[in-house]
């Protein structure tokens, strides 16, 4: 592990994580309730599926995906730290881990999730996470991914935000380094974008629907299509074997 890491991900709950000092089960609820609108349609039919989330944090995708029915899903996590929160919050099939070591168990699943994660490894870290990755998934298995997106507005409020992030991709190279080790059917699109209050969301899309047209815009001028260009903060990449 690179030296600063220990130092930052030894206290990443309370420095990063939740530096507003939010209460937990509040700050539990809002992220779990985010994640489930974005993410847990993509997750099989099959409520036994095998589902593993590296990079976990306190359990915000953990949660709503048992919520939901899955009986069979775990996280992993550096940050003793935020293990103890998520345990804290009953989650108790959260385990602090490196995420090699889990590779080193080789087990195989049906889900791979790892939210938010990749951008804190560097190109090669990222391209060994992918190949260990594609080779625990069981067939017919999927991996779900979220991670900056470099073409968004503001970028560096994401990218730069957290002194651990290492590595930024947009739409082509996310699609780039999928397929170059041998993920099928990749996808990468957006991330959720949305605001809780109704008046608010409505400016919201007016305001967003304006910026994409001018993007557009400006794509056209410089010769360049925007079919292969993401807007939204967030990529979320799916991909299978």
């Amino acid at each position: 592990m690179l030296n600063y890491r220990d130092i930052i991900y030894n206290n990443y709950f309370s420095t990063q994580v939740n530096k507003l000092n939010i209460d937990h089960a509040s700050m539990l609820h809002q992220q779990a309730r985010h994640n489930q609108r974005e993410l847990i349609h993509l997750l099989p039919q099959d409520r036994d599926a095998k589902i593993v989330d590296l990079g976990c944090g306190f359990g915000t995708f953990v949660k709503p995906a048992m919520d939901a029915g899955y009986s069979n899903v775990s996280g992993y996590d550096i940050s003793q730290e935020q293990v103890n929160v998520a345990h804290k919050l009953g989650m108790k099939n959260i385990y602090c881990s490196d995420i090699n070591d889990f590779f080193d168990k080789n087990e195989k699943v049906d889900v791979l999730v790892g939210l938010d994660i990749i951008e804190h490894f560097t190109k090669d870290e990222l391209m060994g996470f992918l190949s260990k990755a594609k080779k625990c998934l069981n067939p017919g298995g999927k991996i779900i991914l979220r991670t900056p997106n470099m073409d968004a507005p503001q970028t560096s409020l994401y990218a730069f935000g957290d002194i651990s992030h290492e590595t930024f991709l947009n739409k082509s190279s996310a699609l780039q380094v999928l397929n170059s080790i041998g993920f099928l059917n990749t996808r990468v699109y957006g991330g959720l974008v949305r605001n809780q209050n109704p008046l608010l969301e409505i400016i919201r899309k007016i305001g967003w629907w304006n910026y994409v047209t001018f993007r557009k815009l400006i794509l056209f001028c410089s010769a360049r299509t925007w079919h292969n260009v993401v807007f939204e903060p967030n990529l979320i990449v799916e991909a299978s074997i």
